[in-house]
């Protein structure tokens, strides 16, 4: 006979203790070449990291709620700080959507202001662009998985609730024993209907707060769809830019390979003239050898 054993909670506190020992990736906060005088790249370093350790700490939030979500029972009712963390989290996540905005906004402004005031390469500007482009992308894609981890916590906690409100009402609710139409049974069985009357009354109490319960988390769920929307929205634009560039590149190097081989073929033409020009000068030299032998003779 086999044995089952809940150990959600294990593997969750062995993702704890791994999240701690692992350092904080430098993707998100590393200069690139070329970014060090500007105030508003400084800025943008400053709150591209600012933004990645926000990420991290709802991620964290996010994994105590499904933790929480697991660990509850018919017995142990976790009702209010589930809900507190669910509302942490929720305007944690539309806090970090403005801020992705604001993000791109300063990436906009260090990008002017490499290109206005520091003295660099052509070179340099586009590397410091291309990660620019990066670290912008790597935490909206981050920030993406956060809000779907999100969204499926809700839904399971939705649904966990309900398997929870159905087994209590299994449970509260059985069949009642029959009873004999006895003067013996009656003051049993006028008991027994006064104890049901006071549960059902806490059944009632019990299932008006799972139903509102249900509903914030309904309600959440459609709000993080509609994070989601904009997040579809944002990645669009972010491909059109892409592909509008990937456009502009192939007609430089369409252009570049045009000169090319205007350059070529100006090289080539100089080259028949050269040879020309060389003939020309070699019948000007043997006539002049020729007319000057007959005149000296």
């Amino acid at each position: 006979m086999v044995v089952e054993r809940d150990r959600s909670n294990e593997l969750y506190d062995l993702f704890s203790r791994m999240r701690q020992r692992q350092p904080q990736p430098a993707t998100t906060t590393a200069v690139a070449p070329g970014l060090h005088s500007s105030s508003d790249v400084q800025t943008f370093n400053r709150f591209a990291k600012e933004f990645s350790t926000n990420i991290a700490t709802v991620s964290e939030y996010i994994m105590r709620l499904t933790q929480l979500t697991n660990q509850q029972s018919v017995f142990d009712d976790q009702t209010a700080e589930v809900s507190e963390l669910t509302q942490i989290v929720k305007t944690s996540l539309q806090r970090l959507h403005n801020d992705a905005g604001t993000l791109e906004e300063l990436k906009r402004r260090a990008m002017t202001s490499q290109k206005n005031t520091a003295p660099t390469s052509t070179g340099h500007l586009r590397t410091a662009e291309k990660h620019s482009d990066t670290v912008v992308e790597t935490l909206r894609s981050r920030l993406a998985r956060t809000g779907q981890q999100f969204r499926t916590t809700l839904q399971h906690q939705s649904k966990s609730l309900k398997d929870k409100a159905n087994r209590r009402h299994m449970f509260t609710t059985a069949d009642r024993p029959q009873t004999f139409e006895s003067a013996l049974f009656q003051d049993q069985e006028q008991h027994q209907q006064q104890q049901q009357l006071l549960a059902g009354t806490g059944n009632i109490q019990y299932y008006q707060q799972r139903a509102d319960a249900v509903m914030e988390i309904e309600a959440a769920v459609q709000e993080v769809g509609e994070l989601f929307n904009d997040f579809t929205r944002l990645v669009q634009e972010q491909e059109e830019v892409v592909l509008r560039i990937d456009t502009d590149v192939g007609d430089a190097v369409r252009h570049v390979n045009a000169g090319s081989n205007e350059l070529m073929r100006y090289l080539t033409n100089l080259s028949s003239n050269r040879g020309l020009i060389l003939k020309v000068f070699a019948m000007l030299f043997f006539f002049l050898m020729f007319f000057g032998l007959i005149v000296v003779r």
